[in-house]
């Protein structure tokens, strides 16, 4: 009897130490976030593609559902329920006095002339902002169109789309008055300066229009890919960001011909791009920072990051703005600890 109850106690004992581990989740595991996953658009080429999660922020600003970014001797950034433009700081990297006082800024700002100018949808003005003593010093009665970006100045004038028809105006910024408008065809929607000349995006034309600041006219209808939606200049070229495929025309402005697309490989994602830095920089949703070698023949993309957020970028001495209007936040880089930032 002592044998069997011995020879009974071990076989249950080597039973229990084979039984297979519980497979429910501890609590702990539920904790676990999922590993993000790779998408399966952009650039497959080995070494391009690298988590988001890997880049590291020099700053990370909560700013309100920021809905574009202007840098200049502040970083510039409209709050989407409140009537004001937020400002961070391009030193310390901390918001400042926010610009108070506007009617829903929509558009865009530029600054020109000694003055920030700032679009109001809300009440079809375009405000006038000294940035040194922090005022208002005009408001210009003369409309705001509803546009990406719908603000650019040249040599003497500013020019801004002032309704949702396209009408393109001409102030005049010592009498702040329209000194001449052109009605442009409808839907074009980012306006530009550069090259000696005004750029403007036009998505549902396929193509890109070079207007003559001197004659108030349309000289040049350069044909690009589809769905052209932001512009930036640098190395000698115009490049526009084409969404519905996902490529990247570069524009000769000598001779008005795109000289070569770069293929992003990531279709109807939105987006933005900039130039700074020794680099073409764009940013579109799913993929919210890919940097583009634009110093040789060969231009091509060279990082791409992927992962959660994307849509706004700009560019300062030493840094790149990214806004997230998801996360409600605007995050500082270094551009060399971009490129410094490998695929595992």
């Amino acid at each position: 009897m002592r044998i069997l109850i011995a020879a009974g106690f071990c076989l249950f004992g080597a039973a229990a130490i084979a039984a297979p581990p519980p497979t429910a989740k501890t609590k702990s595991d539920k904790n676990v976030p999922p590993a993000p996953v790779a998408p399966k658009t952009g650039i497959k080429t080995p070494g391009i593609q690298i988590s988001f999660d890997s880049l590291k922020a020099e700053a990370e600003i909560p700013v309100e559902s920021p809905g574009w970014m202007t840098v200049a001797d502040s970083v510039y950034v409209p709050s989407s329920t409140k009537d004001l433009l937020a400002r961070i700081d391009l030193k310390t990297n901390k918001p400042g006095t926010p610009i108070a006082d506007l009617k829903k800024p929509c558009s865009g700002s530029i600054v020109a002339f000694g003055s920030l100018w700032i679009p109001n949808c809300g009440s079809q003005t375009i405000t006038r902002f000294d940035t040194k003593a922090n005022k208002i010093t005009a408001t210009l009665a003369v409309g705001a169109g509803d546009s990406t970006l719908g603000l650019a100045a040249t040599s003497d004038s500013v020019w801004a789309f002032t309704d949702n028809k396209t009408t393109l105006s001409r102030i005049d910024p010592l009498q702040n008055l329209v000194v001449g408008e052109l009605r442009l065809p409808a839907g074009c929607n980012m306006l530009a300066s550069g090259e000696s000349s005004l750029w403007v995006t036009c998505p549902t034309e396929k193509r890109i229009l070079r207007i003559n600041p001197v004659t108030n006219l349309v000289d040049q209808r350069i044909e690009v890919s589809a769905g052209a939606r932001s512009l930036a200049f640098g190395a000698g070229s115009v490049w526009v960001l084409c969404d519905k495929d996902g490529k990247i025309d570069r524009i000769d402005p000598k001779t008005n011909k795109v000289i070569k697309t770069i293929d992003l490989a990531v279709p109807n994602a939105g987006g933005n791009l900039a130039y700074g830095e020794g680099f073409l920089w764009v940013t579109q949703a799913g993929f919210p920072l890919t940097r583009i070698d634009t110093t040789n023949e060969k231009e091509r993309v060279v990082q791409q990051f992927w992962g959660e957020g994307g849509g706004l970028l700009s560019v300062s001495t030493g840094a790149i703005w990214l806004a997230n209007p998801a996360k409600g936040t605007v995050e500082r880089f270094d551009p060399k600890r971009i490129v410094a930032t490998l695929a595992e």
